[in-house]
């Protein structure tokens, strides 16, 4: 049974089993050769190309895959299997915002007593080609958190990890029994980095609570902070791509950063746990 709904009718779309999926209104829409659908109908595009561009995601990628972000993947997966309870052992999650995959495929498998169906969608065409091409147990599709083509009450599970969040839609495609994790920058996350860049450090805010708490009970707020030691000079440019610092800062700040073959970073971040309110 797909979770999926046609983004022009609502309608439930299904695996045509011919490369497409299509609903009973006859729209249909191709899977592409790496696996992935695209849900973003043209009038809920604000660019060209939305969302995070090729260079930020094989820069995400390659810092990602060097295990630099395993305590925070060990942080989600000890908050779902110790304060979540499902229904069943069968959960179906949704990554809202999933980027390159990383996170639905380290955070969301392997859970202790649960069987995960990983659905996840991005924006980014760029960065749900790259899930899907390197993740081929999950299902992934191009649509924006704001309008997302999934059917209501159909997930067990939402994962947002430094994504948009929005009340309304999370808690219409979230089941009874559901939760959302939502993962923030914390006050302090690559305070070292700022620091070399700005003359005056701005902790980090974040407005996920109040943003949720219209729709969802806020249950819990985990605090994950550890340090990473990065020790070459191609590694560190990787993690300075994935942040907005490399987008907005000009070229003398940057080369504060650019010219370190060494670097030591706070990693800090918030993982709160909300519950849909009935």
């Amino acid at each position: 049974m797909s979770i999926l709904i046609c983004p022009y009718c609502k309608s439930i779309l299904s695996d045509t089993g011919n490369r497409s999926y299509a609903c009973e209104n006859k729209h249909s829409f191709d899977i592409a050769k790496q696996g992935y659908i695209n849900l973003l109908p043209v009038n809920q595009k604000k660019s060209k190309d939305p969302g995070d561009n090729e260079m930020m995601i094989a820069a995400r990628r390659n810092f990602l895959e060097l295990g630099f972000y395993d305590p925070l993947i060990e942080g989600i997966k000890s908050v779902i299997s110790n304060e979540l309870r499902f229904e069943t052992n069968d959960i179906v999650a949704l990554d809202a915002g999933c980027g390159e995959g990383y996170y639905s495929e380290k955070a969301l498998n392997n859970l202790s007593g649960l069987n995960t169906e990983i659905v996840g969608t991005d924006i980014s065409k760029y960065a749900v080609k790259n899930a899907a091409k390197q993740y081929k147990n999950n299902f992934y599709f191009v649509s924006s958190i704001y309008n997302l083509p999934v059917a209501d009450n159909s997930t067990d599970l939402i994962l947002s990890v430094f994504s948009p969040v929005m009340a309304e839609e999370f808690k219409r495609v979230l089941s009874a029994q559901g939760a959302a994790v939502v993962v923030s920058p914390a006050s302090n996350h690559l305070r070292e980095m700022a620091e070399l860049i700005y003359e005056n450090f701005k902790p980090h805010t974040s407005n996920v609570v109040d943003t949720l708490s219209t729709e969802f009970e806020h249950t819990a707020t985990h605090r994950c902070t550890f340090t990473a030691d990065i020790k070459n000079a191609e590694d560190v440019l990787s993690l300075l791509k994935m942040t907005p610092y490399y987008w907005s800062t000009g070229i003398e700040r940057l080369e504060n950063i650019t010219n370190k073959s060494t670097l030591s970073v706070t990693c800090d971040f918030n993982i709160d746990v909300f519950k849909p309110m009935h």
